[in-house]
């Protein structure tokens, strides 16, 4: 071998360590770097005039484990869907309590029906005529409040679902333009790592919002479709997706029923079997908050509030009140109908005849609603008709979803328990599916940058320079010594 060849060999050596060494500081500086993925410089031996020439970068390989990044990003999908309806059941069940629980909505009636029983005792005094007021007016209190908890929550899923919309083209848009760049690197023969990790953490971005599939494509580029199939990006221009939030809901606000709206993609608004491509993640968890989970909680509290509307306006609870008339508690100022139950629970309130800060009497509550005139200050039978309606059994409501005969008080302890029950169904369906995602998450961790065999690699390259440093040192003595001649 000529000293020249030697000297070339040696200097390739040196270029190659040099570049070992970068990828591997590279790998080292970003270990915690989300979407990151370990580089390793591809070496082949390099052949001049048929001998042996030295070594030649042929690139830099960016390593990942496509497998486990897709089912890290399906199980990222599910974990956002199942804390995203976790935190609205969890919000209802403070709001509307525990069966039994002190400030529940089955303590508040409890409570009405405590203070009827107390002034049943007494009819005479005011002060217990007073407190029957104050607690049918807690009650009517809880009643507006969890309703509108429930339709505060549906506006705030509305405005996630315009955020994440927003979002997810800003995303599109990135992964597009990232195609493209890679595309013209890659045709170059230039490194798009770096181009490749930015698309890697958007891809991971998007999969947040819907879970996706991620195609590979020619020239480095990627096509990206939802789980169920959606086109998201296949080709130089991402899908258009278009959202206009409402604002603040109320309950006769469902979708299909304008401005309350649907996702729109490509200028078209999807049917209800066409949202079903974009299930999972945390735009299908908003969708199913305000169209779903909300308006089912919603007609539940109005069923409630109807029916405990019904048992003291019914004439054998009170003969005084007129078959249209309002009883102790209204609709606004009128009678509840069953026609106009959708947000009932909102509007429910305590008849003003009876309320001495509208002018009312309290003398209403011993001889009737409806009376001209009062009766006898120890008439007690109507305070005993209201607290012994409200333990009635009687069959359900038209219209509602409960089952067999039951008192007011086991219906508001059925709607509590149902509030709980899906609670504590959405806690552990949030916790299996935070458990697997941090499981994969792991996984992708441990075939990322391991920093031990990092520094393994980095002491190789520190011997291979110092080999190659050797062999020109040696090339240099010997052309010392030949100049010396």
């Amino acid at each position: 071998m000529s000293i020249a060849k030697a000297l070339t060999n040696a200097v390739s050596g040196l270029t190659a360590t040099a570049r070992g060494t970068e990828t591997v500081a590279a790998n080292l500086a970003n270990v915690m770097t989300p979407g990151y993925g370990r580089r390793e410089v591809a070496l082949s031996a390099q052949t001049l005039g048929g001998h042996g020439g030295g070594v030649r970068i042929d690139g830099i390989n960016r390593i990942v484990n496509a497998s486990v990044i897709a089912e890290t990003r399906s199980a990222m999908s599910a974990g956002r869907n199942a804390a995203t309806r976790l935190d609205f059941l969890q919000r209802m069940g403070d709001i509307v309590g525990l069966p039994g629980e002190s400030g529940s909505l089955g303590g508040a009636l409890a409570d009405f029906r405590n203070s009827l029983q107390s002034a049943a005792t007494r009819p005479d005094d005011e002060l217990r005529l007073t407190a029957v007021v104050d607690a049918a007016q807690r009650l009517t209190s809880r009643l507006n409040a969890a309703s509108a908890a429930v339709q505060n929550a549906r506006g705030a899923a509305d405005r996630a679902i315009g955020s994440d919309v927003d979002r997810l083209n800003a995303d599109l848009d990135q992964v597009a333009d990232l195609n493209r760049r890679i595309a013209i690197i890659d045709s170059d023969g230039g490194d798009a790592t770096s181009l490749l990790d930015q698309r890697q953490a958007a891809i991971d971005r998007i999969a947040a919002i819907v879970p996706v599939q991620e195609i590979v494509r020619d020239h480095g580029r990627v096509a990206l479709f939802t789980a169920e199939g959606a086109v998201l990006l296949d080709g130089s221009r991402p899908a258009r997706l278009e959202f206009t939030p409402v604002g603040q809901l109320t309950p006769d606000m469902v979708v299909e029923t304008p401005p309350v709206m649907r996702l729109v993609q490509n200028g078209t608004e999807l049917g209800e079997s066409q949202m079903r491509l974009f299930a999972g993640g945390s735009l299908a968890a908003s969708f199913q908050i305000r169209d779903e989970l909300g308006v089912q909680l919603q007609r539940e509290l109005d069923v409630l509030a109807f029916d405990l509307h019904e048992r003291v306006a019914d004439p054998a609870v009170d003969p005084s009140i007129a078959a249209t008339g309002p009883g102790l508690f209204t609709d606004g100022a009128d009678r509840a109908v069953s026609a106009s139950l959708i947000g009932l629970a909102a509007r429910i309130g305590v008849n003003e005849l009876v309320r001495p800060d509208r002018g009312g009497d309290l003398w209403r509550l011993r001889t009737g609603l409806g009376a001209a005139a009062a009766g006898p200050v120890a008439e007690s039978r109507l305070l005993s008709a209201f607290s012994d309606a409200i333990a009635d059994s009687r069959p359900p409501v038209g219209g509602s979803d409960f089952q067999g005969r039951g008192t007011l008080t086991t219906r508001f302890a059925e709607i509590e328990a149902r509030v709980a029950t899906r609670r504590v169904a959405a806690e552990s369906d949030s916790a299996m599916r935070n458990s697997r995602a941090e499981a994969l998450s792991a996984r992708l961790m441990e075939d990322g940058v391991d920093s031990d065999a990092e520094m393994q690699r980095l002491l190789q390259y520190e011997q291979a320079y110092a080999a190659n440093a050797r062999v020109i040192q040696a090339i240099q003595d010997m052309l010392d010594q030949i100049m010396r001649l």
